[in-house]
């Protein structure tokens, strides 16, 4: 090995540590953020809040190292797509570190404690998603596509349960104060986030050992709407009805993720337009991740 290709690896395995130290310290802020909700300890959160500045100083770092190790030897193909997948995953962590910042925030705005039905929906919610993170991760670092495929896979499993909760909260709307159930839907939906984010980590696993990258779309559209509307669910059905391979769409509604009314359900089935996983999500969840989305109606 030449002293060029020596350098080479000692610099890619410090951004791999870094990375992986990156990783660690999202994975702790999670446990703690879940610890906030059931302990409602104000010292933790707060230094929860503070210490995603140190998360992000060191994202900042991973981004810029990789470019750096780009500039320095430009890398071929192999090397050159882990350090793109690294840029990208590093995007994921950094803003799962803010979920817990969120999560954390809104645990401390509760009034009372939550009942501990909900708390333990949470709580198993929590766990999972942490679970299926720490998975992602260890792909990532082992390169390992197999163990990101069967970890996708899991993870959508996981987000379909996660959405039956859903209607379980709307049934306890009479016995839970708005800003409550504002909270709860709030720490829900991050949740369920940070497995998506998961799944990107995985995505970038799979491209990196294969050079298969996920099929761009080439919008990502949102439809902001008042609850009990419909119509921006309405215009996510006619979206991928008739744009399913060129825009990705989703709807969120403030204060509140909005279920398929009955009628808008009975409209889209005699017009055959998609009624699947139409919910709108809480618009205050989606506040790290407008900028994602191409278009925001």
């Amino acid at each position: 090995m030449t002293h060029l290709e020596e350098r080479m690896e000692a610099d890619l395995s410090q951004i791999r540590d870094w990375l992986w130290k990156i990783g660690e310290d999202v994975e702790n802020a999670l446990q703690n953020a879940k610890k906030i909700l059931l302990l409602r300890d104000e010292k933790l959160a707060f230094d929860t809040v503070i210490g995603d500045n140190a998360i992000n100083r060191d994202s900042r770092e991973c981004d810029r190292l990789c470019h750096t190790f780009i500039a320095r030897y430009l890398p071929r193909a192999g090397h050159l797509r882990e350090m793109a997948a690294t840029i990208r995953a590093n995007i994921a962590l950094e803003r799962i570190g803010d979920y817990s910042v969120t999560i954390s925030r809104e645990a401390l705005q509760l009034e009372a404690p939550l009942r501990k039905k909900i708390l333990a929906r949470l709580d198993a919610a929590a766990d999972e998603s942490i679970e299926i993170l720490r998975q992602a991760r260890t792909a990532f670092r082992d390169g390992n596509a197999e163990l990101a495929r069967a970890m996708m896979q899991s993870a959508n499993r996981v987000q379909n349960k996660m959405s039956d909760i859903y209607e379980e909260l709307f049934a306890e709307d009479q016995r839970m104060d708005g800003r409550t159930m504002m909270a709860v839907f709030v720490v829900f939906n991050l949740f369920k986030r940070v497995v998506d984010q998961a799944k990107n980590i995985c995505n970038q696993t799979v491209f990196t050992v294969s050079g298969i990258a996920k099929i761009p779309r080439v919008y990502r559209i949102l439809f902001l709407d008042q609850p009990g509307s419909g119509m921006a669910q309405l215009a996510v059905s006619i979206g991928r009805k008739n744009f399913p391979e060129v825009a990705e769409f989703a709807s969120a509604t403030p204060g509140v993720a909005d279920p398929v009314s009955p009628g808008l359900r009975e409209f889209l089935l005699e017009t055959g337009l998609p009624e699947d996983d139409l919910e709108s999500e809480l618009m205050e969840a989606l506040e790290h991740d407008f900028e994602d989305f191409t278009v925001i109606v």
